[in-house]
């Protein structure tokens, strides 16, 4: 079926890093796109689609307004990392333009991945970003209490480690954490530990944490 999403902006899902994860319906529109707007690391997995190309960084605000314009003559896709619902850019640009100007196509998010990967189901989970995120940590600790799950996302700056010594400083002791990093990637790692030995794990660049308890 022929798609038609003129004048809507189209926020699309590129799921955990690897093109295979993205689906065809994401991709049938990423090459109808005039103007391409996403991270460098997005927009490297689309050499061949010949749109306009714009970097996302941390102009969010003035590249939203941007879209906006964009948007009345010319088809913008938006990349976003994982599902475009699930702490993503594209509730700002919804916001920004409303639901009736935009198109969101899913992703697979790297919560999805991390669970499959570790064989746990994700329905009795709840969440918490602190992807570039440094006050939310008090909300971390209230979940990690009274859930039984919760998968996290991080960043260089929150790490395991970083997550691990702050619940241990709350007095949270017994929990089982699965660290998974670089998800779909060929330098994926899925480590299983406990919350003393996390506190002093290393890691590469942004991962996921589940926190279980026993």
């Amino acid at each position: 079926m022929v798609e038609s999403y003129k004048n809507k902006v189209i926020i699309v899902g590129c799921g955990p890093g690897l093109k295979a994860y993205i689906s065809p319906k994401a991709l049938y529109n990423i090459k109808k796109a005039d103007i391409l707007v996403g991270s460098r690391r997005l927009l490297k997995l689309f050499p061949g689609v010949d749109a306009e190309k714009i970097i996302l960084e941390k102009n969010y605000s003035v590249l939203v307004k941007k879209v906006a314009d964009w948007s009345a003559k010319k088809q913008v896709v938006v990349l976003v990392s994982g599902d475009p619902c699930f702490f993503s850019y594209a509730k700002t640009i919804v916001k920004k333009l409303g639901r009736e100007s935009c198109t969101i196509i899913p992703g697979i998010s790297s919560i999805q991945l991390a669970f499959a990967a570790v064989g746990e189901s994700w329905d009795d989970a709840c969440f918490v970003s602190l992807h570039g995120r440094n006050d939310e940590y008090a909300q971390l600790i209230k979940k990690v209490r009274e859930h039984g799950k919760v998968g996290i996302l991080t960043d260089r700056e929150n790490t395991p480690a970083v997550i691990a010594r702050q619940l241990l400083k709350s007095g949270i002791q017994e929990r089982q954490l699965f660290v998974c990093e670089n998800l779909s990637l060929p330098e994926e790692s899925v480590r299983e530990t406990d919350l003393v030995s996390a506190a002093h794990l290393k890691t590469n660049g942004a991962s996921v944490v589940i926190i279980k308890k026993y």
